[in-house]
């Protein structure tokens, strides 16, 4: 396991020129095209997205009152609350309404061509297990609270919002827990590349 806090994440203008993102990974690393990449981004006004044409996206929304967006003739998709997800073609034309100020989102874009991918939020109201097994690399983000990370070989990691673990078959199998009574939310998403 290797873990990414938020002060390691970098930050790298929008396709658009819209705003920054902070860039959390991406693989392969630039100047080639990504196959995945995942990134954390503060959307301070309305406006369009930046377009991935070839590319599946998910946004999770992470802090702030929400967005809505707009995806033109394939309908609109509102996130209101903390660990709501949308997964889109990133190559759609959409735009997007802040619901009551600033929106910071958790965004995973991967290859169609080049990629699979499988996401999920979890709330951890008790133990669960995560699978790396079939897997290039699964990535663990804590949305909120705090959680802790155990594989196979008895590695432990605690995670706090926005940090993320980056996990290889090699863990095995990841217990996760909250690290209070209190509920954690994490997002966790499982990529691997395309036989050729």
């Amino acid at each position: 396991m290797h873990i990414l806090r938020e002060p390691g994440f970098t930050a790298v203008p929008w396709k658009n020129g819209g705003g920054v993102t902070r860039e959390i990974l991406r693989s392969p690393a630039e100047p080639a095209a990504f196959d995945w990449r995942l990134s954390l981004a503060t959307i301070g006004a309305a406006g369009p997205f930046s377009s991935f044409a070839g590319y599946h996206r998910t946004l999770v929304l992470v802090a702030g009152a929400g967005v809505e967006l707009n995806f033109a003739q394939h309908g609109t998709s509102r996130l209101s609350t903390p660990g709501q997800a949308v997964s889109f073609d990133g190559g759609w034309q959409t735009s997007c309404t802040l619901l009551d100020g600033p929106s910071t989102d958790l965004n995973l874009i991967v290859s169609v061509e080049r990629a699979h991918s499988a996401s999920r939020v979890m709330a951890l109201t008790g133990e669960q297990v995560i699978q790396t097994a079939d897997w290039t690399e699964v990535f663990v983000c804590c949305l909120s609270g705090g959680a802790r990370l155990t594989n196979t070989a008895g590695e432990v990691a605690t995670l706090r919002a926005v940090d993320v673990a980056r996990c290889a078959p090699a863990d095995g199998e990841i217990l996760c827990a909250a690290l209070e009574s209190a509920t954690a939310n994490v997002f966790v998403a499982a990529v691997r590349r395309r036989s050729a």
